[in-house]
């Protein structure tokens, strides 16, 4: 009987040990699921910028209206600086940036009768745009809009067969368009960009330096551009010592 009691005793001890969960193994942690942080595109941001700039003019007598010159193309690259500062709320994005590009962006034509001797070089030179931003992100993906303001720096060369002058003058404009962006890493980003530019015309050679120049044009330009980019996520601390003060 002492010898049953005892292999009972045994038999309850093995099924208990058996019920309990097996303690856990080097192995077993190895596979835990490591948590992994959400993208996120808030926070402000510098980056570069370039590609190509198109576009047309045309230039009218200021005092007449009439056209001086066909309308004609222009083109040229485009290459800039820019940062910016997001707000992320789920999904959704609000933004403020600016950017600073140098362009090289330029064209020329003939003047009509009675002075198609002459003809008409644009240049434009420098740009800058600030606007707002509103996006939609997903996993590593932001889809954007974007508008606001432009300002260029834009040079006309008048060559006559009595010589050439110049004139320089800053336009102030608008801009919108779109965009796509990449999260690269949580650091860096990719983008491509289109943004249309409509800048105000402007009277150039006004008063001309000599009678026998045309005086009085005033040109009419716009930009469609289309660029890459890369954008680099500055830390959270630079916000956070800039909100203290």
């Amino acid at each position: 009987m002492r010898t049953s009691l005892c292999a009972s005793t045994a038999a309850l001890a093995l099924v208990a040990a058996s019920a309990l969960p097996a303690p856990a193994t080097a192995a077993d942690l190895s596979i835990a699921p490591i948590y992994k942080a959400p993208p996120t595109w808030a926070g402000s941001y510098v980056g570069i910028a370039g590609g190509g700039a198109w576009g047309g003019a045309s230039l009218r007598n200021n005092l007449t209206g009439a056209d001086q010159t066909p309308r004609f193309d222009l083109g040229g690259g485009i290459v800039g600086i820019t940062s910016g500062f997001n707000l992320q709320g789920q999904n959704g994005l609000l933004g403020l940036e600016a950017d600073l590009s140098a362009v090289s962006k330029k064209g020329s034509a003939f003047e009509f009768p009675p002075n198609p001797a002459f003809s008409n070089e644009v240049s434009e030179r420098w740009l800058s745009t600030f606007r707002g931003r509103i996006g939609y992100a997903r996993d590593n993906w932001l889809l954007y809009a974007t508008a606001g303001g432009a300002f260029a720096n834009v040079a006309s060369n008048l060559l006559t067969p009595a010589g050439t002058i110049s004139d320089q003058q800053w336009h102030w404009g608008w801009t919108a368009g779109g965009g796509v962006e990449v999260k690269l890493n949580q650091d860096w980003s990719a983008k491509i960009e289109y943004l249309y530019v409509g800048l105000q015309d402007k009277s150039y050679f006004n008063p001309t330096p000599s009678p026998v120049f045309p005086s009085n044009q005033r040109l009419h330009l716009d930009d469609h551009i289309v660029r890459v980019g890369v954008n680099y996520k500055l830390p959270w601390n630079v916000l956070d010592s800039f909100f203290k003060h």
